[in-house]
């Protein structure tokens, strides 16, 4: 039988089930901050009982009555009292706010104590210090310190302090005691850190801290020490929040004493300062001199900062937690922006307001911690601000400017933005420091290795010849063979002008291999370094001996690396007939370039390359004849990778899917040739084929991150592949589009390359290599205007670059604007193209164009150069003036033009000019006649009649230096025309 409830019990189900539990509040976990006060040693034996507070962020810690030690008694250490608080450190933002707070301690003898009853004793003392000073006087016999516990919250885990207690009021000069009789306090502080809070721990103690310290402001307008006036000064603080920073100002102005150094002193903690408490002094001291203050106004310091008249002194500081995410926001903004400061007076009649902009990009620099600089001040404008700093203003501006001497000499010749901010007619000034705990970036410095151990190391490694792996560069031995050969080619090619302490400069700083290896290991990161950052003419206006130093014996490293890995003989042995055309291509003498490769292929029919090197240098010509002879070059051999490359761009021109078998055999028969990847990528693009696009770029990034993947010779691009252009500046590890872009405008395939120019600048945006490659392209296609547009454009952005003005001085002298073409190659400094360099001897003075010349020839020696020099020779003997005493010279003079035709022969056994200069020069007249009839051979008419004749063709510019290359109507030039 089932039992039933009665009422009541019933009714107390009902009422149960109504209570509602409290809901639960989440504590987080906290750490604990724990002081105990070991010892108060006074000068007096007799012990006295002492009232002590410590305070710390507004939040009292310990309140209580302590006896004193004398000096004389043993000191035992026992921990007398303690106070503890609690912390979170997971509020990051907090935990910024209280890197700006000491522990402030407070002791008072109990007999200068009022007297309280229990029920205040949890309140603060009588003696606190109120908020405002004017209306509670500090009560006398109070001695204070300022201890930091900062390295509590971030590394450290106790930590035993002993202070000395000094008095909040100075006492009058007969009662003050020496600093040994200061009362000295002994404590021990130590954290109790949570264990759910050890990822908090871990992310504070990788955190940095920011230290700004304003000194004071000098040549101000108005005098404070007489008048009454309220300063502020205000800035940012990095600070954990949506902005990264936070705002904090410096109100505590001090009145200028007469003995105040400010290069010297004790800065104050200014968050004390806020709370009016007398005692602000912090433990270190600042020091400085004015040669540490960067000064890039060129103010003059010693004046303005001895004159007490018209200076502010602060000489406080605030600080606050740098947390890693903060780092790196910082960096970006001191690398775009400058860091704001603000300084404003108010008065009963008005007030001025100031602004500053902290350039503190030295905190960028790697080891640079610390960043004292002196900052003119200037009226508050918000635009200003904003562009300059990235930000609102600190503060609200005063609304009524207050009348100084200043404004009202200088309000009648200038706008009110315009006068200047300070006394006289000079601006007014803040001295800041910034500093910063550890560096934004560390300095690197390489470890120390003995002599001992280097020599030994090194004797070991070359008793053994074994192949060995370049473990430092990540490279087999071959290809860091060919890595230096590379670099010595190119070094060779660095224009010098002349300078003989360049020359002169050859130090044998290593003879055996290993020596070599290892001290050039890292010469390829250097010189993409370069390459990106260097900017030549700014190296040549400097006069520092480090850098100069430092480039000739980079340059004698690697060269001496070359000779000793591979020997000194390593320029391949090449037909005179193919060198010859090779040199008429690079000058653009195309017809005679186009002679000579026709005889090289006669003398060596069955040579794939000289047939595929006409092709090329036909595609200026004729497209049908240069297909005839690319078809000729792959019947004979049909593996060569630049052959099929350049059939197959012809071929797209035509029909794009008849190519695409030679894009699939440049794949398959080099699968390591991460250019042909590129290139078969950018092939699928344009057939809208993006599958096989992206499938070709994968296999060339999985092939570069291999290790295997292979490059042309820079060898063969600079002689098969070499063109009329100032090369553009590829290095291995650059964008792969730029490199195969530079191929494809040598091979004249258009079209894939401006596909390719557009897929490099998707990735690494605009730059100088992209507008070089884009303008050449417009040069090649026939449209000069579009292409001076280009150039213009990135000569606006990225400055006077080398090969930008060379591209642009040439394209005005296709459109015969000599003028023009002349600024620019001035503008251009050096130049390593040897067409560039014929095209720009107008442009410099007799001697200068004399070692250009010389210099030319020593780097690329050429017929044309040859040529050149010898009418340069020929030059002195038309401007020389009759006499007995100059006959001598003038045969001299005749005799060096001669021999410099001799060896322009030696090089090009067609060239014309040197034969038709030969027939004026040399004796008897048999080889006068013969050097004749060698020049008609050449198509080269130069007869006297016509030398003597006085018809347009005499005076035209062909006759003088560095004028051989411009257009003219005489027979001589014709080889020149294109």
């Amino acid at each position: 039988m089932k039992k039933s409830k009665s009422r009541s019990q019933a009714s107390l189900s009902v009422s149960k089930s109504n209570v509602q539990l409290p809901e639960e509040v989440y504590v987080p976990p906290l750490d604990v901050l724990r002081v105990k006060v070991l010892n108060l040693q006074m000068t007096d034996d007799t012990p006295k009982l002492y009232s002590i507070k410590v305070v710390f962020f507004d939040q009292l810690l310990l309140n209580d009555i302590i006896k004193s030690v004398g000096t004389r008694e043993h000191v035992i250490e026992k921990m007398l009292i303690q106070g503890s608080m609690n912390f979170d450190p997971s509020d990051y933002e907090k935990m910024s706010l209280m890197a700006d707070c000491p522990l402030v301690v407070n002791t008072q003898p109990l007999s200068s104590v009022p007297s309280v009853n229990n029920s205040d004793m949890a309140s603060p003392p009588s003696y606190e210090i109120n908020k405002s000073r004017s209306s509670t006087k500090p009560i006398p016999g109070i001695s204070c310190c300022n201890v930091d516990i900062l390295p509590l919250f971030i590394d450290k885990d106790k930590i035993k302090v002993k202070k000395r207690l000094e008095p909040m009021i100075k006492p009058p000069l007969l009662q003050r005691q020496s600093w040994d009789n200061l009362p000295l306090l002994t404590m021990e502080l130590s954290v109790i850190r949570n264990e759910l809070n050890a990822e908090h721990h871990i992310f504070l103690k990788q955190a940095n801290y920011m230290n700004i310290t304003l000194l004071g402001a000098y040549n101000m307008p108005i005098n404070i020490n007489n008048d009454e006036y309220i300063c502020t000064a205000a800035t940012k603080t990095t600070l954990y929040n949506e902005t990264n920073t936070g705002l904090v100002t410096f109100n505590n102005v001090e009145r200028l004493a007469k003995k105040f150094d400010a290069l010297n002193f004790y800065p104050k903690w200014e968050y004390l300062n806020t709370g009016d408490n007398l005692f602000t002094k912090g433990d270190e001291k600042f020091v400085c001199d004015l040669n540490q203050i960067q000064n890039e106004e060129n103010i003059d310091l010693a004046y303005y900062m001895s004159k007490n008249s018209s200076a502010i002194i602060w000489g406080s500081f605030h600080r606050t937690l740098l947390l890693p995410h903060g780092e790196k926001w910082l960096t970006e903004h001191l690398r775009r922006y400058c860091w704001p400061f603000e300084v404003h007076l108010y008065g009963e009649q008005g007030g001025l307001s100031f602004m500053a902009f902290l350039q503190l990009f030295r905190l960028l620099y790697p080891g640079e911690h610390t960043a004292r600089i002196a900052v003119p001040l200037h009226w508050v404008n918000a635009e200003a601000m904003h562009d300059k700093c990235y930000c609102e203003l600190l503060m609200t501006p005063n609304t009524t400017q207050l009348q100084t001497n200043s404004t009202l000499t200088s309000s009648t010749e200038l706008s009110a933005a315009m006068r200047p901010t300070g006394e006289d007619d000079n601006s007014a000034f803040i001295v800041v420091e910034v500093r910063l705990a550890r560096p934004l970036k560390q300095a690197v410095v390489p470890s120390i290795i003995p002599s001992s151990d280097l020599h030994d190391m090194l004797k070991n490694a070359e008793e053994e010849r074994t192949k060995r792996e370049c473990t430092g560069r990540g490279q087999l031995d071959r290809e860091w063979q060919r890595t230096v050969k590379a670099g010595e080619i190119s070094l060779r090619k660095v224009p010098h002008y002349g300078m003989t302490e360049f020359c002169t400069f050859n130090r044998q700083l290593s003879e055996t291999r290993t020596r070599v290896e290892l001290m050039t290991s890292c010469w390829l990161n250097a010189a993409v370094y370069v390459n990106n950052n260097f900017v030549v003419q700014s190296f040549l206006g400097s006069e520092d001996t480090y850098e100069e130093m430092l480039m000739m014996s980079h340059a004698c490293l690697t060269r001496i690396a070359c000779h000793t890995l591979l020997g000194t003989n390593n320029q391949p042995d090449i037909d005179p007939t193919l060198r010859a055309a090779r040199h008429a291509r690079q000058i653009q003498d195309v017809s005679h370039a186009t002679e000579l490769y026709l005889q090289h292929v006669v003398n060596q029919p069955r040579g794939a390359n000289g047939w595929r090197e006409l092709s090329t240098c036909l595609m200026d010509v004729d497209i049908h004849w240069a297909n005839v002879c690319i078809n000729k070059s792959l019947v004979l051999n049909p593996r060569h990778r630049l052959s099929l490359l350049s059939k197959a761009c012809k071929l797209y021109d035509e029909d794009p899917e008849a190519a695409e078998m030679f894009f699939q055999a440049i794949v398959s028969l080099f699968p390591f040739w991460s250019t042909g990847w590129v290139v078969a990528n950018v092939y699928y693009v344009k057939r809208k084929l993006f599958h096989m696009a992206d499938q070709a770029m994968k296999y060339m990034k999985k092939t570069m991150e291999d290790g295997l993947s292979e490059h042309l010779e820079a060898v063969g691009w600079a002689q098969e592949l070499g063109d009329w252009w100032d090369t553009t500046p590829l290095l291995p590890g650059m964008n792969p589009y730029y490199i195969a872009t530079d191929l494809l405008l040598r091979l004249r395939s258009f079209t894939l390359a401006e596909v390719c120019l557009s897929r490099g600048v998707a990735e690494t945006g605009e730059t100088a290599l992209f507008y070089h490659l884009l303008a050449l392209c417009c040069r090649l296609r026939g449209d000069i205007d579009e292409a001076l547009c280009h150039l213009q454009l990135a000569i606006d952005k990225f400055g006077n670059v080398i090969y930008l003005r060379a591209l642009q001085a040439e394209c005005y002298h296709k459109k015969k604007n000599y003028a023009a073409a002349m600024g620019s190659y001035e503008k251009s400094g050096s130049s390593l193209c040897a067409y560039s360099i014929l095209l720009s001897l107008p442009c410099w003075e007799k001697l200068r164009a004399r070692s250009i010349l010389l210099d030319l020839i020593r780097r690329q020696p050429s017929a044309y150069a040859w040529v050149a020099l010898a009418e340069d020779w020929l030059q002195q003997t038309a401007t020389a003036e009759g006499g007995d005493a100059e006959v001598t010279d003038q045969a001299g003079i005749l005799t060096c033009a001669a021999a410099c035709a001799v060896q322009a022969l030696k090089w090009d056994r067609q060239a014309g000019r040197a034969w038709a200069l030969l027939s004026r020069l040399v004796a008897p007249s048999a080889r006068r006649k013969y050097c004749l009839k060698m020049a008609q051979s050449c198509d080269y008419e130069f007869t006297e009649k016509r030398n003597e004749s006085s018809s347009e063709s005499q005076q035209s510019l062909c006759y003088r230096l560095g004028k051989v290359l411009r257009d003219c109507r005489c027979f001589m030039c014709e080889h020149f025309k294109i």
